[in-house]
């Protein structure tokens, strides 16, 4: 059964149709690559899945319940919310904060977790993405593959079932990608359920078990990245593949 399930979703922003009938599952340990040039929807579509904006109209099944997209109840958001992370690609972290309190704001705030017990989980977090040692410096002493890994921390430390990746990497140079990637492929073996908005094709290629390409705010082809990239249905894949590797 599906952990994610996107049936229909349309958002339009003024007179233009961003999203136009988007349809995808996801099941529990996938890890799901969405590819596609820039302006095709991607973005818009994680932040639609994740309530960061409202959809005009489509499905959403999430852990065995159905909710429509365009009616749903400020609770019924919250409570998803709750069971998902998100990783921003400007990493999203308060500059006034240092390491650790980033991580466990979402916590001690939003969830009324205790302090001590906050910090705990904060610090096992930051040791799995490799950065307990940073936990007091703050945002503007960190590389952007640092604040990327805090910020996955972050995401990681409220146990989702889910974590909703927005181009983690493309603000990066090749080697804090590197980096970054790295935390990435070792959630992915751990089991880790991912939706990854993606400009890296070697991550969609050896990490995904599962390769979306949207264009024009639909869904032009999906599969698993052997045949996907290997083996493209769609002349709008392969020409967008064949650009990827010039």
């Amino acid at each position: 059964m599906a952990l994610l399930e996107i049936k229909n979703i349309r958002k339009n922003f003024d007179d233009k149709e961003v999203l136009r009938g988007v349809s995808f599952n996801v099941n529990k340990g996938d890890v799901v690559s969405i590819l596609g040039p820039s302006g095709s929807g991607k973005t818009t579509l994680l932040r639609c899945i994740n309530f960061l904006e409202k959809a005009d109209s489509g499905l959403m099944e999430f852990d065995g319940q159905m909710y429509d997209l365009k009616d749903m109840s400020k609770k019924e958001i919250t409570g998803i919310q709750k069971q998902t992370g998100f990783v921003f690609q400007d990493y999203n972290l308060f500059q006034n904060k240092n390491v650790l309190d980033n991580v466990t704001l979402g916590l001690t705030s939003a969830r009324k977790i205790p302090k001590d017990q906050a910090v705990r989980t904060a610090m096992d977090m930051l040791s799995r993405v490799g950065m307990e040692d940073y936990a007091k410096q703050y945002p503007s002493q960190l590389s952007g593959g640092q604040q990327q890994r805090v910020a996955i921390a972050r995401a990681l430390a409220t146990d989702p079932k889910i974590i909703y990746f927005d181009e983690p990497t493309s603000a990066l140079d090749p080697q804090l990608t590197g980096e970054v990637l790295t935390v990435m492929r070792q959630l992915a073996e751990g089991g880790m359920t991912m939706l990854v908005v993606t400009h890296e094709m070697s991550f969609a290629r050896e990490v995904s078990n599962k390769v979306i390409f949207m264009d024009g705010g639909v869904v032009v082809e999906q599969g698993v990245p052997d045949e996907f990239f290997s083996n493209p249905k769609e002349e709008r894949t392969r020409e967008f593949l064949r650009l990827e590797t010039e």
